[in-house]
Formats: structure tokens, sequence, C-alpha cells
């Protein structure tokens, strides 16, 4: 039917195609409504490139020329339109990778020309009837890929005070309380616990235009790390100012009975697109076995174990829905769903949700966060899929030993659950966290 070097090509395209497709449907995470543009870009999308691989296949083991080269033309055109939608998308990251699908494209478009050389005129009626709907495909896959505008709520408080200058100050503000002045942490000691706590709202990666960040140079994508610019005392505590591609702030004060209160506000100048950030961080260790009870969920405890990436013992995270429920739940495999419910409660926007830290049977200590809820996003996810949207609380083991070091990772829109390197958006504004931690069972 063709020479054997342009079969042995489109040998090659195919298998790649088939492999591509399999993967990607058995990869990509599921439970999205037909609505959703994810249920056609992870389900259908896959079967309609097997499809027209069957076609061909077919078509060429019947003798079918025209079907033969209208399903292989299906392969160029398609490539082609994809190429140009994804440049459409995203501007930026897609100057120059451009390049790559249409080279790609006008490689499988000669070489559907030369593989047929000397052979009779295909029918054009039959060739547009498969590229023009190639070329659909094509076009309105990408769109898929494009994320939804943000849908976080930044309070958009008031502004912090004016600090000029950096003064020394000591981040020993109490004997359980110590503020790491360089990254804005501090440290609280509850025994028998110690939590080290990060509340500031952290970018660890950024796309300009949305793109997935595993297409974005590195250069592009990483973002800087906070620099202290301002540092004063204050009564029972301390106020610093940092700067990084926007800036933050953070205040700390003991205000006795065993009770501390983070402040810290996050001013976005412009939206940002991000697949890994963080609204807060808490690591705790010195536990014997650690366990979380939610206030949504009263009398529910969850323990913290261990969990492997990207597959084997599962993730257990908290969040949000659209509906106003709180749910725990446990994934599948690593981080990957379905999820198996825990707990659940009702948590209404702006309500304060409070996370009790038990060591055993023993409740070491208390973090109420005032402000999640009433900013978080709750847009489905489209790396964690089966319901799960974009808000998280996050928390592991770091080892297999249950004593050993835990941490609470809370976002109010990140990918970081399920599989791929999506951004989804945080809307221009600032954020605030104020976080209340209550050292239970200790008087000062």
């Amino acid at each position: 039917m063709m020479p054997a070097p342009w079969r042995m090509f489109w040998l090659f395209v195919l298998g790649v195609h088939v492999v591509a497709a399999l993967g990607w449907w058995w990869l990509a995470p599921g439970g999205f409504a037909v609505s959703h543009p994810r249920f056609w870009s992870n389900r259908v999308a896959p079967g309609i490139v097997l499809a027209t691989v069957a076609t061909a296949v077919w078509a060429a083991r019947r003798d079918r020329i025209d079907v033969f080269r209208a399903s292989l033309a299906a392969f160029p055109a398609g490539w082609a339109a994809g190429a140009a939608s994804f440049r459409f998308e995203f501007p930026i990251t897609f100057e120059r990778l451009l390049l790559a699908p249409l080279f790609g494209s006008v490689l499988m478009a000669l070489a559907g020309v030369l593989a047929f050389r000397g052979r009779a005129s295909a029918s054009r009626r039959v060739i547009a009837l498969v590229v023009v709907p190639a070329a659909l495909f094509g076009g309105l896959t990408p769109m898929a890929f494009r994320p939804p505008g943000p849908d976080t709520r930044p309070l958009d408080g008031p502004t912090p005070g004016t600090i000029v200058g950096t003064v020394a100050v000591d981040g020993g503000i109490a004997p359980r309380l110590f503020v790491h002045v360089g990254d804005g942490s501090a440290s609280i000691k509850a025994r028998p616990l110690t939590l080290s706590i990060q509340p500031m709202l952290r970018f660890l990666d950024h796309a300009p235009d949305g793109a997935p960040t595993v297409l974005v140079p590195r250069r592009v994508r990483e973002v800087p790390g906070f620099r202290l610019v301002a540092a004063a005392p204050i009564s029972g505590g301390l106020d610093l100012r940092y700067r990084a591609d926007h800036e933050a702030a953070v205040r700390v004060e003991t205000e006795g009975d065993g009770l501390i209160r983070l402040d810290a506000s996050a001013f976005l100048p412009a939206p940002i697109w991000s697949h890994l950030n963080s609204y807060s961080d808490i690591d705790v260790s010195g536990h014997h076995r650690l366990s979380l009870a939610f206030s949504p969920c009263p009398g529910e405890r969850i323990e913290v174990r261990p969990m492997d990436y990207p597959i084997g013992r599962p993730l257990r995270f908290a969040f949000l829905d659209a509906g106003g429920r709180f749910r725990v739940v446990e994934a599948a495999s690593g981080e990957k769903g379905p999820f198996r419910e825990l707990a659940a409660g009702p948590l209404a926007r702006g309500e304060p949700l409070a996370i009790t830290l038990y060591d055993g049977d023993e409740a070491a200590a208390r973090i109420t966060l005032e402000d999640w809820s009433a900013q978080l996003g709750t847009q489905l996810s489209p790396t964690a899929g089966w319901g799960a949207p974009v808000n998280a609380i996050e928390f592991s083991l770091a080892g297999d030993e249950p004593t050993s070091t835990a941490s609470i990772y809370l976002t109010l829109a990140a990918t970081s659950v399920g599989r791929g390197w999506d951004c989804v958006g945080h809307r221009a504004g600032r954020y605030r966290n104020r976080m209340r931690v209550e050292i239970l069972g200790v008087r000062s």
C-alpha cells in the first residue's frame, strides 16, 4: 500500500497516539460532570483518538485507500489546529513552544503526501469530512486546559500600618514562643508538642498566563522567597514586613493564658496563576500519636498518617465544597482519587475553623483559622477530580513512625492534590490570615 519507510513512520505515529491516549485516559482524574470541560478532555478525547487510529488500521487492512488517507490526514490537521489554539489560550508560554506541535503537524502532512505519491488523488469530500472535524477537535481540546477565572475572595481589609526600617528585634517573645524573623514563622511549645507555623500566603511557582507549570521555563515559574524589609517590636510581640513578588506582613502577639495570635496579610496587585502555593504551613513534632479534630465534625478525630507519592499509602485531607459542606477524605492511592469520606459537617462562609491537635487522647493545642473559609476558592480542582475543590487542608507524617514530624498544609486555591501541573488563580487584593493558637491546659 505504501513504501516501507513511510509504513514504519505511520506505524510509529499511530502507536505513539495509542499509548498517549490510553495513558491519558487511565491517568487523568475522573469524576467530572458531563458539563465540565475536563470530562470531555479526560474521558471523551482519548476515545476519539483511539477511534481514529482504529479507523486508519481498519482501512489499511481492507485496502480502503480513501478512508486510510483521510484518517491519516486527521493527525496533522488536529495538531496544527491544537498548536494555534494553545498559542491563543496561553500566548506567553506558547510563544516558542508553538513550534514543536507545528513542526510535528508539518512533518505528518508531508509524510501523508509522500507516502501516497504516484497514486490517484484522494477524494476531497472524504478528506474534508475528516480534516474539518479533526481541526475542530484539535482547536477545542486546549480550551479545556485554560483555567477558569479565580474564585478566591480576598477580604481587602485595612492596610497594615507603616514600619520604616529594620531594628534589631529579639524573636524570643515568651518562654513558649519564638519568632523566626528571617521568614516570619513562629515556633510554639504546647507540651508535648512543638508547632512551627508559617502564616503568610506564599507561592512556590506561577505561570504568567495560567499554563500548566511543567510547560513554563524554570526561570519564569520560580518565585523568589520573602525577604525581611521592616521589623518593629510591639507590646507582647513583633510586627514584621516582607517582600517577594508581593508584599506581606505578619504580627505575632501573646495574650496570656496560653493564647498566641498571629495576624498575617498579603497584597496581590494582580491575579496570580499557580500550581503550588500555601496559605499557611504547620509542622508538628514531639507527639507519640497525632490526630486532628475539626470543628465542623464534632466527636470525630482523624489520625495523621504517612502517605506515599506518587502512588501508595493514601493522603488524608479536608476541604470546603461549594455547598458549604466541610469534608475530611482519604485518597485511593497517594494523593489521587476517588476519595473516601472520613468525616463531614457544615461550615458557613466566613465561619472560623478550629483544628484541635491530640497526642493520644490528650488535647494539646487548638488552632483557629478566622479567615480561611471566607477567602478560599470552591471551583473544582482540575488535577484532583472526584468532586474535590481547589482549596485543601493536607496533613500527613513525614516518616513511617507515628512519632515522625507531621505537616499540615492549608491552601485557598492550589492543585497539589491529584495528578497534573495545572494552575488555578488567586484574585488580586489583600488576603488575611488571623490565627489563634491555644495551648490547652496551660495557664501563665
